[in-house]
């Protein structure tokens, strides 16, 4: 398979904590980039900030990834608009004014104005309660409040937009 410029590429839970927590509380898809072209990809993770990899590095950090293709022929906007966010921070506070990026607020900016992913009510929740112990945990020592409610987006949420077209998975 061929992956194209601005194809996501979209990583399913691999079951450490934080990976747990997030598909308890927006669905199975914990991580996305975006292919620069058929050898690179730009992301944003806690690891790197926003970084550019190549696709190996990228899929040998994450498993396997399920690719999705816009359906838009504005690939060069999308590729143009997102380069400017290399280097900047991760956002581990996931507030829509925190500092830095996390993966799917990079994804949603890349697209300004291309393919609109609607932010969604941010959830903390593990099935039991609306705030699970591990988020009520990772705001502790962040000195945060959870932003429970807040806008924001997650790559669950956004691999559901009709404006986008299953590829298969690498």
């Amino acid at each position: 398979m061929k992956i194209k410029a601005a194809d996501l590429l979209f990583v399913r839970n691999q079951h450490d904590d934080l990976d747990e927590a997030i598909a308890a509380a927006t669905g199975d898809y914990i991580h996305v980039g975006i292919a620069l072209d058929n050898y690179s990809v730009i992301h944003a993770s806690g690891r790197y900030g926003v970084v550019i990899q190549s696709l190996t590095e990228f899929i040998e950090n994450s498993g396997h990834a399920d690719i999705y293709r816009p359906m838009t022929n504005q690939v060069d906007r999308v590729i143009s608009q997102v380069q400017v966010f290399e280097g900047l921070p991760y956002n581990f506070s996931f507030y829509p004014d925190g500092p830095g990026l996390y993966c799917s607020q990079l994804v949603a900016l890349a697209f300004k104005g291309v393919i609109t992913f609607n932010e969604q009510p941010m959830q903390f929740g593990d099935g039991q309660h609306d705030i699970s112990d591990f988020w009520l945990n990772y705001y502790f020592k962040l000195g945060l409040a959870v932003p429970l409610n807040q806008p924001g987006t997650n790559p669950t949420d956004m691999s559901h937009s009709d404006q986008l077209e299953y590829i298969g998975r690498i």
